[in-house]
């Protein structure tokens, strides 16, 4: 069986430690060169995305890729640099913009700008539109619908006893404390202990139920077979699902979060011009279709919607109706107060 590498799957340790030397060496090689450093996830653009844009401007992008957005965070704002243009969750962009770490699209760069949906302008998370939206999703149920009778339908059949050890969630802590919160009616603006306290209480009797925690190999261990459900980000689902049919996937019907991923200039960036260039060219409608229409991400950009391939466009799993968009929801702004009490209630739940 092929190994499945989706957006948030790639081997952590094979990415940031051995490619920095070499791409830091590469910038001050290139500063000469016309080149745009880019860092995205794996496997989360178009396999000819990049080189078309090469071809037609001459300009390099030497690609490089993380595995987890957090660990992503904690690299940069410890002095990673090099990079021109990052790929960055709609959460993370206020703590990137209070650490100066990025730096916002000149006004009227962008020809292309105005293709986005009018839904994806100006949102809660970048009201001043430092960062330009590439590409959506949301966090539901994976599973495979020759090893269960019944498709689940609830958050509370990831807490079914009758599939024990047969459960995958996602090493995420934004995604398991939100459900949680979600399940026991808690506002994600909470500071109280008590809530906290509920919600740990919630994970850790999950846990006996749980084989693993995964946000890398969990589509590989549904395919063989060896779980039964998982929490999952919808592409990387329905990525898995071109070659193996018989994975399917649930928004639970008590609703769930749906996340936009952006693209970020970086401060200082020694490209810009040409960074600007390729953030333009990848608003194109053709371009954002191809890359829609290869990772099954929705696109934010609505000019690109006549090119998407029209089976994913019809299907609610990804292009969810106006009915479902009414279920979703972003994840809350945390403040630093606020994601101090998230991670402290992961990590309490991750060593019970």
């Amino acid at each position: 069986m092929p190994e499945t590498v989706s957006r948030r799957s790639f081997l952590k340790a094979a990415v940031l430690a051995p490619l920095m030397p070499a791409l830091l060496a590469a910038c001050r090689r290139a500063d000469d060169k016309r080149v745009v450093n880019f860092f995205n996830w794996s496997n989360y653009i178009g396999k000819d995305t990049l080189p078309d844009f090469s071809k037609r401007t001459g300009v390099e992008v030497r690609y490089d890729l993380f595995a987890d957005e957090d660990e992503m965070f904690t690299k940069l704002r410890a002095g990673a640099r090099g990079y021109d243009l990052i790929v960055v969750g709609d959460y993370l962009i206020p703590r990137f913009k209070s650490m100066n770490l990025i730096e916002p699209v000149p006004a009227g760069t962008l020809k292309n700008l105005g293709n986005l949906a009018p839904r994806f302008r100006r949102p809660v998370y970048d009201p001043d539109e430092t960062t330009v939206p590439y590409l959506w999703g949301t966090t539901g149920i994976a599973y495979n619908k020759k090893k269960i009778r019944k498709a689940p339908t609830s958050w509370w059949d990831l807490w079914d006893p009758q599939y024990k050890d047969r459960v995958s969630m996602l090493d995420n802590v934004r995604d398991c404390i939100s459900v949680a919160m979600q399940l026991l009616g808690i506002p994600q603006t909470t500071r109280d202990p008590e809530d906290f306290r509920k919600i740990r209480e919630l994970l850790v009797k999950q846990k006996p139920l749980v084989k693993q925690y995964s946000s890398a190999s969990y589509l590989n261990s549904l395919v063989a077979g060896e779980i039964d459900l998982a929490m999952t980000w919808s592409g990387d689902l329905f990525q898995t699902a071109r070659e193996n049919p018989d994975l399917d996937y649930v928004i639970p019907k008590e609703g769930t979060y749906m996340w936009v991923d952006c693209l970020a200039m970086m401060r200082g960036a020694r490209h810009r011009e040409d960074t600007l260039r390729l953030i333009d060219y990848l608003l194109e409608p053709a371009v954002a279709a191809g890359i829609a229409n290869s990772v099954r991400y929705a696109t934010p950009n609505l000019a690109a919607q006549k090119e998407v391939d029209k089976v994913l466009l019809k299907d609610p799993r990804v292009y969810p109706t106006p009915a479902l968009m009414k279920q979703l929801q972003l994840h809350h702004v945390l403040d630093s107060e606020q994601s101090e009490l998230w991670s402290q209630t992961w990590a309490d739940v991750k060593v019970a």
